[in-house]
């Protein structure tokens, strides 16, 4: 069932008292990943060169979005890698290029999503959390976190560098402690949200390959919402697909953005998005409706016999 983000809070913060795997240092899926090289004029880590802006353009629009630390020259690199459960604290990161230098110029994508576009999962792809990252003069982004649970978490990373493609980069970061993995239902369309006062559902279905759209729908006390409120970049919601397994990450498109402030929608919002390939995705909606920014979470398989 989706889940409000306290909620969702709750369950990670519960599985300290129910783990079944003590944390180690030893799940690298990501960072094995980070290794390969993959025959488009990339080496291995350390020997990476900005390529051709075309070809930089092209390679990065190949490749799942978080998947990997480094590529098109760009790497994703945080200033620790480890971090406290349950307590306040700041997650630091740099971009650099082939030189080591961080990056300092960015392209606003005109979205609402900001010049970085910064969040954080757990590998069980629990906890999706967008965090606003900030500049600093010495070219560190930092961002507040409070990881709700332990375990090894990705740190997603989407930015247009400033004559470059549109890039979208992930690492791991660590959380010891005990740790016991979700398991989700293969299916889950709707849930309360918010402060469970508002059922949220969503229709359509995810085809491999091809476009897809999703429609999403907010009730309360069984009557259509109709007092929706922009959030970033005049949207009347946000959303983002998580590919289980790899944590691979896909952008869910809003079909009506630049709304104004005193703007109102309901009940539905319309979302657009594309998957490469068949498995099952998590999404993450926010929304705002009666002065409060709502989070849901579902599970979508991609279509039957796509």
């Amino acid at each position: 069932m989706g889940r409000i983000a306290g909620s969702t809070a709750a369950r990670v913060i519960g599985f300290g008292a129910a783990s079944v795997l003590v944390f180690t240092g030893a799940w690298t899926a990501g960072g094995a990943l980070d290794a390969l090289t993959t025959g488009d004029g990339r080496g291995p880590a350390g020997e990476e060169q900005l390529l051709p802006a075309r070809q930089a353009s092209s390679v990065a629009a190949s490749e799942p979005g978080g998947v990997l630390s480094t590529t098109a020259g760009y790497t994703l690199s945080p200033v620790r890698s480890v971090f406290p459960w349950r307590e306040a604290t700041e997650i630091a990161f740099t971009v650099t290029g082939s030189d080591g230098a961080p990056v300092t110029r960015f392209d606003d994508p005109g979205d609402g999503t900001g010049v970085m576009d910064v969040a954080v999962v757990r590998r069980d792809v629990a906890g999706y959390t967008r965090l606003r990252a900030t500049q600093g003069a010495d070219g560190v982004w930092r961002a507040p976190v409070t990881f709700p649970g332990e375990g090894v978490w990705r740190l997603y990373a989407a930015f247009t560098p400033t004559g470059g493609p549109r890039v979208d980069l992930g690492t791991d970061v660590h959380v010891p402690g005990p740790y016991g993995a979700f398991q989700f239902p293969r299916e889950n369309r709707s849930g309360l949200c918010g402060s469970a006062d508002e059922q949220v559902r969503v229709d359509g279905a995810l085809v491999p390959g091809g476009e897809s759209r999703l429609f999403v729908t907010a009730s309360r006390d069984g009557a259509p919402v109709t007092d929706l409120e922009p959030v970033d970049g005049g949207a009347f919601g946000r959303m983002t697909a998580v590919r289980q397994g790899d944590l691979a990450r896909f952008p869910v498109r809003p079909e009506v953005t630049g709304a104004g402030p005193d703007d109102r929608a309901g009940p539905g919002i319309a979302f657009t998005t594309s998957v490469p390939a068949a498995g099952s995705y998590r999404l993450f909606l926010d929304y705002r409706s009666g002065g409060e920014l709502r989070s849901c979470e579902f599970t979508l398989p991609t279509a039957p016999g796509s």
